[in-house]
């Protein structure tokens, strides 16, 4: 009789592993409480939650550039620029001689856009004073010297697609031009060494309430030159944005007194009934699971972290929830280590959706199946996790959560275990 048991318990177990992609509770896994089968589900945990702020991240070369600025009234204003260096076609680039510009445009891809766009986008464009280096490792907090006055200033409407184009001085354009058959166009180390790059902003003095993502590499962008020389048509001169060059995205808060900062600046150990995240190097959670490591004995069958979002003002309808909410451990030295349970083929942590008091209402769902044996066979210590917008360096997107003490919407953590003997 024994042997059948734990043939069932076995059973259980393999088919619980192996369900589906998605591993997610519903109320059948109730049914799979009994003694019988040794098999238990648990959700009443201690859950400690509290918001930080964010650290730096990498920002060189991603595959989003970011430009634009956000005013959340719980987050404060969020503010995203980027530097980017531009490499000839060809050596020794002769355009003629006696060259007048006419006009001068930066253009750059877009591929998405966050935020509802309900006021044009003020750009400012400097040119750089600094070169980049495309073998360092930048992060999102470098700045660079700039050329003072700006090459640009100029009033352009958000776009969801396409490309936008910023209209250059002229100045700045008939200086380029001039290097025409000269020294400064013989090879892009020298192009790059007397011309540098750009650095593309917005204006701080004001805050906007969208995100553009560029597509530098890939999506058309490029310096162009309309020029014409003495009784000739007028052409042009594509200068572009391609994978050998420089591309550092730099971000920028101004959240003081906010409710995100306010919470991260107080940092409660007792855990906060709400907590904030906001992608690019703005907010992170911290969450503790208590008595997690108290189990003894049990395979780890599902486990997953439950966190639902405090929604009901329009700032929810401008900034939209996130797709993906991420984890990682904590360490003993307090760094993030990227969870065994996501190098298994399964992100979980996607918006998803359940009933909450009769109400359809936002859910995610992180798997943390993995983590949680780990922490039970005492592989590292119960130092909690980090919750993160995914992914954070390139995304601005923003969510207020639960917390495990928010009386509505708490985090629930829930676990079915099976007795190992």
């Amino acid at each position: 009789m024994k042997f059948i048991t734990s043939c069932v318990a076995l059973l259980c177990s393999v088919l619980l592993l192996n369900s589906c992609k998605d591993p997610s509770f519903t109320d059948d896994n109730l049914l799979l409480n009994g003694d019988n089968f040794n098999v238990k589900y648990s959700d009443q945990f201690v859950l400690k939650a509290i918001t930080e702020n964010d650290t730096m991240l990498q920002a060189q070369n991603l595959t989003q550039t970011l430009l634009g600025s956000t005013n959340d009234p719980r987050f404060g204003k969020l503010y995203a620029s980027f530097y980017n260096n531009f490499r000839l076609i060809s050596n020794n680039v002769n355009l003629g001689s006696s060259l007048l510009i006419d006009s001068c445009y930066l253009t750059y891809g877009v591929s998405s856009a966050y935020g509802s766009f309900t006021s044009p986008i003020n750009v400012v464009v400097y040119e750089l004073n600094e070169a980049l280096d495309n073998s360092a490792n930048y992060f999102t907090n470098r700045s660079f010297g700039i050329k003072l006055p700006q090459i640009a200033n100029v009033t352009i409407p958000y776009t969801t697609a396409g490309s936008i184009n910023i209209k250059l001085d002229n100045s700045f354009g008939q200086n380029i031009l001039n290097q025409s058959g000269g020294a400064n166009f013989a090879s892009n180390d020298a192009f790059q060494s007397f011309f540098k790059g750009v650095y593309v902003s917005t204006n701080s003095s004001t805050a906007g309430d969208g995100m553009l993502n560029l597509s530098l590499i890939g999506g058309g962008s490029k310096l162009t030159l309309y020029y014409h020389a003495a009784g000739d048509t007028v052409k042009k001169y594509d200068i572009p944005v391609n994978d050998l060059c420089t591309r550092v995205n730099h971000y920028y808060k101004a959240a003081s007194g906010s409710p995100a900062q306010l919470a991260s600046d107080i940092a409660s150990s007792a855990g906060d009934d709400k907590v904030f995240l906001q992608g690019l190097t703005s907010f992170r959670t911290k969450v503790l699971i208590e008595n997690l490591d108290t189990f003894t004995n049990v395979a780890v069958n599902k486990a997953e972290l439950w966190v639902y979002p405090i929604i009901g003002s329009s700032v929810d309808t401008t900034y939209k929830l996130p797709q993906t909410i991420y984890a990682s451990r904590i360490n003993d030295n307090a760094n993030d280590v990227q969870l065994l349970d996501f190098l298994s083929g399964s992100m979980a942590g996607d918006k998803d959706t359940t009933i909450v008091g009769g109400n359809i209402v936002p859910v995610y769902k992180i798997n943390l199946t993995r983590y949680a044996q780990s922490i039970i066979n005492h592989e590292f210590n119960n130092n909690g996790l980090r919750l993160y917008v995914f992914p954070t360096n390139i995304t601005a997107e923003r969510v207020v959560l639960g917390g495990g003490s928010n009386l509505n919407f708490p985090m629930k953590f829930k676990l079915i275990t099976t007795k190992t003997n």
